[in-house]
């Protein structure tokens, strides 16, 4: 139900704001973490908004999926979760919410939650020409999405690539 990158709405609002509310600080701290040149004064750099790495060579990649926001719309040009469908704009009250066309409104491998995870693994994590055979390769897995990803990593992944922790 959240849009990409929220990890919880009503801590947008709180003493850590948008940061600590979504994905960023979370993106922060694995920057810090892969460190390997870490003292406090640089530490607290990295969460200053608009920071800069100097070496990016060490700089961890992140992808972040949305098992819940699968529905695209043409006339917003970006992807949408069922409330946010739900919550565009209509003629009146009385009107009907803009119908769902799965031949225009979904994206093929991203149908479903399943289909979008499995799609992302074989495509991107799995893929050797996007990902290095011997990277380290986390999977943190929250809410809707986590039950997707279990059954992948145990049933369904058949590419060859990274092993996963």
């Amino acid at each position: 139900m959240q849009d990409l990158g929220i990890l919880a709405y009503r801590q947008l609002q709180r003493e850590l704001g948008i940061n600590g509310g979504s994905v960023v600080n979370f993106a922060k701290e694995m920057v810090k973490c892969s460190d390997t040149d870490n003292t406090a004064e640089r530490d607290a750099k990295i969460f200053k908004d608009g920071h800069v790495l100097q070496d990016k060579t060490t700089t961890p990649a992140l992808i972040v999926l949305n098992a819940g926001q699968l529905l695209y719309s043409h006339k917003y040009d970006q992807a949408m979760t069922l409330r946010s469908w739900s919550a565009m704009p209509r003629k009146s009250i009385a009107h009907d919410m803009v119908r769902i066309r799965d031949n225009e409104n979904r994206v093929p491998g991203h149908e479903n939650a399943k289909k979008h995870v499995k799609t992302v693994f074989d495509e991107v994590i799995c893929n050797p020409d996007r990902v290095a055979a011997d990277a380290e390769v986390y999977v943190i897995a929250i809410e809707d999405g986590t039950e997707s990803i279990l059954n992948l990593l145990t049933h369904d992944c058949t590419s060859p690539g990274p092993a996963f922790t």
